[in-house]
């Protein structure tokens, strides 16, 4: 069973739809469906939500084609993933979606990759990582990750300051590969001081950048959330290979002090503590 959000415009036109083609439906299983339908191949249960829930087939993609809303512009997305995990490169991902893009990766159910099992980040990882999308991934291992923070720090800058020069490179890189005057940019929200610090891209683009407090809501940012999510996963595998351990399960005390800058982000409080310990 996959999964797709509807707006309110795509919800009417699916009732509609129903309606015009007489299609069979099944009394709701509880009080949070709103409607439940299952007529020969299709079978779908939405929620008050706007969630539908469906099963893959012919018949149901034939009706999702003709109720599904397109995007008028191209749309950047950005998000990051090992942002809060002491272990681990951080990775920042963007996507550049055309209309036709978004529309495979709704029927896809691309979503938030929070919200996804391991099995769909590394599924729907695998297809953005081979598609022909317009994609960038900037991979920030834990020792070229400790030495730009500290860089930063001695400029009395922080993590946030990190992920606006990140982000900000990746969308310039993906203005660079596609139309700007038909496109918009969505960057999730990390920044959550009262004024949040402002992206600056090249004169030349003149693009709005949104930064959107749940941005996942965007398809662009929910499948730039599952390809950093995905390659962040990639690499620590890399990681844990190389030298034998699963930091998932392990306790920054655990790991061998020579290895530690190679696998933490020092800076975390727990393997700060650890260091600190160790040089005194």
């Amino acid at each position: 069973m996959r999964s797709i959000i509807l707006s309110q415009e795509e919800i009417a036109a699916l009732t509609k739809e129903v309606v015009q083609k007489n299609l069979k439906k099944v009394t709701a299983a509880s009080q949070y469906e709103s409607l439940r339908v299952k007529d020969k191949d299709i079978f779908f249960v939405l929620y008050n939500t706007g969630k539908m829930v469906f099963q893959e087939s012919k018949g149901f993609y034939d009706l999702l084609d003709r109720i599904l809303i397109r995007e008028e512009h191209n749309v950047i997305g950005t998000d990051e993933a090992g942002k809060g995990e002491w272990y681990g490169p951080l990775v920042v991902a963007g996507v550049a979606l055309t209309p036709e893009d978004t529309i495979s990766l709704r029927k896809m159910g691309v979503s938030d990759s929070k919200g996804l099992s391991p099995f769909r980040i590394y599924e729907i990882g695998n297809v953005l990582q081979n598609s022909e999308i317009k994609k960038e991934v900037k991979i920030l291992p834990p020792e070229i990750y400790n030495n730009l923070y500290a860089d930063f720090k001695k400029e009395k800058k922080n993590l946030n300051d990190i992920l606006l020069w990140a982000h900000g490179e990746i969308i310039n890189d993906l203005l660079t590969r596609i139309h700007p005057e038909k496109t918009r940019v969505v960057v999730d929200k990390f920044d959550s001081s009262q004024t949040p610090k402002r992206f600056e891209t090249p004169e030349k683009f003149k693009v709005p950048i949104t930064q959107k407090t749940g941005g996942e809501s965007e398809v662009a940012v929910a499948a730039a959330s599952v390809l950093a999510k995905f390659t962040f996963e990639e690499e620590l595998k890399k990681l844990n290979q190389e030298f034998a351990l699963d930091v998932r399960t392990m306790n920054p005390e655990e790991i061998p002090e020579e290895i530690l800058p190679v696998v933490a982000k020092l800076h975390f409080k727990n393997v700060k503590r650890i260091k600190n310990d160790l040089n005194e």
